[in-house]
């Protein structure tokens, strides 16, 4: 693997596309790191991630336009790797988002062949994949988080509801699905019944959360580089226009939603909702970057939603907008990005991210 110092550029292949529904934003994101990675300091491959578990893999240095896309045969996936691998690639930037991109899946692949590649690895991403696991671990370091309990079977869902004392409404969501992707804010013990049996048809459990109404706001972490603490950026405050809440909708319809970067807060709220979202990237073992939802209730208590490991790089996505209102451009984000993963690869130094303060 080469130095980074050398004048050799590094070769940097980024994954986007796979076959989640989040893989149209997946795509977006993928074009949009590719053209501020390609030039002087990097050769870029593209590599597309197709819904039935094949790949194509780009020329260097060739945009992935659909056209280009389209033209490229498709490869079995361990094909593709085997391409990369002999390019040789130097590191897999990763802009996938959702099942097989988010939980570990394909970090443990490009793992198993010694690929280094960007974001957490195997144990971060499936940790923060997870919605139940995460909030467990919230919960076993004292991090706030709205309370929560799992339906397994419908059967008894209305019995743990009765239990649980949360009333209406309630927030039920599929665990392992990202992008707000099938939540639901449900009023009624019909309708609570009818989503309980849609959502078990998608996974085996149910997250059922209690209702917190008050403001959203999310805040990313960034590691400037590895080994280095992770730092707060600041914070963004979501307001949807037309939605009750940040849905998917709200997320990828143009004027749906307003973000508003610095959020309008107090000094003193912002430092805590920062501090939050440090508590939840280390406790998840997220390395980089993250970037955690937090709701605040009308008293003013803060509540960590979830934490997204690979957070959304398109041109518009909250990461990059609270980069730049901290003088980090799309392109040095990347580049620390880059350098990170490189750096993890050649060096046995653990991370410092993972020990709580």
């Amino acid at each position: 693997m080469r130095n980074p110092a050398q004048n050799n550029k590094l070769r940097v292949a980024v994954f986007m596309g796979g076959w989640s529904h989040e893989r149209s934003i997946s795509l977006q994101s993928g074009a949009t790191m590719f053209h501020h990675l390609v030039g002087q300091r990097y050769t870029v491959r593209a590599v597309e991630l197709l819904p039935d578990r094949r790949a194509r893999v780009l020329s260097p240095d060739i945009p992935p336009e659909p056209e280009a896309l389209q033209k490229e045969r498709p490869l079995p996936l361990l094909d593709a790797l085997h391409t990369l691998l002999h390019w040789p690639v130097d590191v897999a930037m990763l802009a996938l988002h959702g099942v097989g991109g988010e939980d570990g899946v394909i970090q443990g692949a490009l793992e198993l062949l010694n690929i280094p590649h960007s974001h957490s690895t195997v144990a971060g991403a499936a940790i923060s994949m997870d919605k139940i696991i995460s909030k467990r671990l919230f919960t076993a370091y004292a991090i706030p988080t709205p309370p929560f309990f799992v339906i397994t079977n419908s059967n008894d869902a209305l019995a743990q509801h009765q239990s649980s004392g949360f009333g209406w409404p309630v927030v039920m969501k599929s665990p392992c699905l990202g992008s707000s992707f099938e939540v639901h804010i449900v009023r009624a013990p019909e309708a609570f019944l009818r989503t309980a049996n849609h959502l078990l048809e998608l996974d085996r459990r149910v997250l059922v959360e209690r209702y917190i109404e008050g403001r959203e706001f999310t805040c990313a972490v960034l590691q400037r580089h590895y080994g280095a603490p992770p730092e707060a950026l600041p914070v963004t405050e979501i307001v949807p226009v037309h939605s009750e809440f940040f849905d998917f909708d709200a997320k990828y319809t143009p004027g749906a939603t307003r973000e508003i970067t610095p959020a309008p807060i107090p000094a003193e709220l912002a430092q805590r909702i920062q501090h939050l979202a440090v508590q939840c990237h280390q406790a998840l073992q997220c390395e980089s970057v993250s970037r955690t939802d937090i709701m605040m209730d009308r008293q003013g208590a803060l509540f960590a939603l979830e934490t997204n490991m690979i957070p959304g790089m398109t041109k518009l996505s909250l990461l990059p907008q609270a980069a730049k209102h901290a003088g980090i451009s799309y392109r040095r984000l990347l580049q620390m990005m880059v350098e990170y993963a490189h750096a993890r690869a050649t060096t046995n130094r653990a991370p410092a991210s993972h020990s709580l303060h």
